[in-house]
């Protein structure tokens, strides 16, 4: 499953407008609700919150991931937030977040989503990606990016 083919221009928010935790959730729920991927996001809200309180979605290195199922998903939903400023997450080496992934799978296939984080940590951590990103000023910049690195990374791998 390729990147590009889940983080689309309807589905990437830069810059992402939350200075918080919870409201960045909410900024991506409501972000897939008006792309008309959901008709409702309350539960999932909720699901969401509780999971992170949990496990924590901060991963370090200025990433945070978020997941849960969705039976109004048929296939899995990516959301990508971008922040320059970065969010305070509590991350466990106390940097600021500045890439926040959501992801919804559908409910038959409720690791779906495994795959997906792990070729998005391959991009993520790849060389100075994570300042090119920030260097952006457009969507389309950041789309490209991925693109790109992804075109190389499946080159690479011959697949």
């Amino acid at each position: 499953m390729k990147l590009i083919d889940k983080i689309k221009d309807n589905t990437l928010i830069f810059p992402i407008n939350s200075i918080e935790k919870s409201t960045t959730i909410q900024e991506l729920l409501n972000h897939i609700l008006d792309q008309g991927y959901l008709t409702a996001i309350t539960k999932l809200f909720s699901s969401i919150n509780n999971q992170d309180k949990t496990l924590g979605s901060a991963v370090g290195r200025g990433v945070a991931f978020h997941h849960s199922s969705s039976k109004e998903v048929d296939e899995m939903i990516a959301v990508l937030g971008v922040s320059q400023k970065g969010i305070d997450y509590k991350s466990p080496d106390m940097q600021r977040v500045h890439f926040i992934l959501l992801l919804l799978d559908p409910m038959n296939e409720p690791n779906l989503h495994r795959k997906f984080i792990h070729r998005f940590k391959k991009f993520i951590n790849e060389g100075d990606i994570k300042t090119k990103i920030l260097d952006c000023d457009s969507r389309n910049e950041i789309l490209d990016l991925i693109n790109v690195w992804e075109n190389e990374y499946l080159l690479d791998k011959n697949i």
